[in-house]
């Protein structure tokens, strides 16, 4: 089943060129564009949209109003940012309001549809350039020595603890009596505390900081 995807950035060339990498792509349709915030809102209140490419910088409303709507009000919808702006607090921001993916203009295409094949399953998977910038940030705001809990629950320790063993979300979802699409909130949750976008990374940060036993 083809999924329909909308895209939202103000430039007419830019949609143009992602509508391009698309056409080559079987499993979506690019079925909407919007040109500025205001245009892309009332696009989802109006249509059957299943993933969003949002960008920052726009007239009207921004693309943090867009990604406050879509949180607010479509929270199953699935939208992956894609912005010129790499710096951490914008990057923070959008993950923390709930995108599922941040890329910068310039991914490759391969890294373009390995994120939003990933988002469209309700998974978060970031740009390699992004990662880095927010495990960097982790590794400057802690001086050695010192740890960091990250305010994680005892819920999401005890996630976290199982991925470190190597369990699946179905069996972890099963052991905590919980449904996969909780376990997967839980996890994203979890990096975005934490500053990742990997399970890997979430994991050597808990170990790292005496949050987590794998013994």
């Amino acid at each position: 089943m083809t999924s329909k995807i909308m895209i939202v950035d103000n430039h007419f060339i830019i949609r143009e060129g992602i509508k391009l990498i698309f056409e080559s792509h079987s499993d979506y349709d690019v079925a909407y564009e919007a040109a500025d915030g205001d245009e892309a809102i009332d696009i989802i209140k109006k249509s059957q949209v299943d993933l969003v490419l949002l960008d920052i910088k726009m007239p009207k409303k921004d693309g943090f109003e867009v990604m406050s709507f879509i949180h607010d009000h479509f929270p199953d919808l699935p939208v992956v940012v894609l912005s010129t702006f790499d710096n951490v607090v914008n990057i923070q921001r959008m993950l923390k309001l709930g995108a599922k993916g941040y890329l910068l203009k310039d991914a490759s295409t391969e890294t373009i549809f390995t994120t939003i094949d990933s988002a469209i399953t309700g998974n978060m998977v970031l740009q390699n350039q992004i990662s880095d910038i927010l495990f960097s940030q982790n590794h400057t705001e802690t001086s050695p020595g010192e740890t960091q809990d990250y305010n994680l629950s005892e819920k999401e320790l005890k996630i976290l603890s199982r991925v470190a063993r190597g369990v699946k979300i179905k069996l972890i979802a099963l052991e905590m009596h919980l449904s996969e699409r909780t376990i997967k909130s839980n996890l994203t949750d979890i990096y975005i505390k934490m500053n990742v976008s990997t399970g890997v990374q979430a994991v050597a940060l808990a170990v790292k900081n005496n949050l987590i036993d794998i013994d």
